[in-house]
């Protein structure tokens, strides 16, 4: 486990431990990293590589390094029969594809990414900063899948939003590269503030939760209200589709110009404060990511201005 202190930077050391684990295990050439089409991985110069092209991206365009984008499992199985010999990792955001627009993945699919990776020898990041923590149902989108990644980057709901700290996991194999008498093998990352007592602490009392509350219960309560509310949701004129994953709902909405920098996101925000509802649109897709506590008439108050706001669109 190695501590920083927010979700870029976790994914930053993961992308980091992968290329130098192939460089103190003798393979040097495996340095290209792979990563899918409409992902985000954060702001740092590694993460918004792995990133997919976007307005977060646009003006960065001449540090970003190169990486390899696939939108489906043909085109990685392609990408890896041509050159395994050269890939180190892929990193996804595992079932759920957050700020490219809540895209919801099948569990097929995600365990189609690991398989592939391990028949190649390729390892597989799972970058779990906006699944982890229950989001998807179980405690982490990789266990939904029943599978285990080679390294996972965890932030966010770790602290329950207090104080900042990230973690970045990987397995003992890994490790191992690592672990050496030979100074010049050491992964030589460390930032100020990482690991900090106070997010430490914050993290503890948030896992305590866990342990001594029905959180899952409580997760498993908003899931069911979303399945309740959102097809109906769907099936007004303004809907192009909807998706539902644990306590993750998605509604996207027609819009002549699609995408994060919608003219939608501006007018739905504006509707949503005004009748007393924080809510931030992804452009022309609404979302709803409720905080654990929330009430099943909370929760009901709020779909109840989301279907005004629609209304308002048609």
């Amino acid at each position: 486990m190695f501590f920083s202190d927010n979700g870029s930077t976790a994914d930053e050391v993961a992308l980091k431990i992968a290329v130098q684990y192939w460089h103190n295990s003798g393979r040097p050439e495996k340095k290209r990293i792979v990563a899918l089409e409409h992902a985000y991985h954060g702001d740092t110069i590694g993460a918004m590589s792995v990133s997919a092209d976007s307005p977060f991206t646009g003006p960065f365009e001449s540090l970003r390094l190169r990486v390899s984008r696939i939108g489906n499992i043909e085109a990685l199985r392609h990408l890896l029969a041509q050159n395994d010999e050269e890939i180190a990792a892929l990193i996804v955001e595992p079932l759920i594809q957050a700020a490219g627009g809540m895209i919801v993945h099948s569990i097929d699919f995600l365990k189609e990414l690991r398989e592939l990776c391990a028949q190649h020898g390729v390892l597989f990041i799972a970058d779990e900063v906006f699944t982890g923590f229950g989001r998807t149902g179980k405690m982490f989108a990789c266990d939904v899948a029943g599978i285990v990644p080679d390294l996972m980057c965890l932030s966010k709901g770790l602290t329950g939003g207090f104080l900042p700290l990230a973690v970045t996991l990987c397995t003992e194999k890994i490790y191992e590269a690592f672990y050496s008498v030979d100074r010049s093998r050491t992964f030589f990352h460390g930032h100020s503030y990482s690991g900090n007592p106070l997010g430490c602490a914050a993290a503890n009392a948030s896992l305590k939760i866990f342990e001594t509350e029905p959180v899952f219960k409580r997760i498993a309560a908003i899931e069911a209200i979303h399945r309740e509310r959102m097809p109906g949701l769907a099936k007004q004129a303004a809907a192009v589709d909807s998706r539902v994953l644990g306590t993750v709902a998605a509604l996207e909405l027609r819009a002549d110009d699609a995408g994060y920098l919608s003219r939608l996101r501006s007018q739905l925000y504006a509707f949503f404060i005004e009748n007393g509802v924080l809510l931030r649109p992804l452009g022309n897709v609404v979302y709803v990511v409720p905080p654990y506590v929330m009430t099943p008439d909370e929760l009901h108050h709020l779909y109840d201005v989301i279907e005004r706001s629609v209304d308002s669109c048609s």
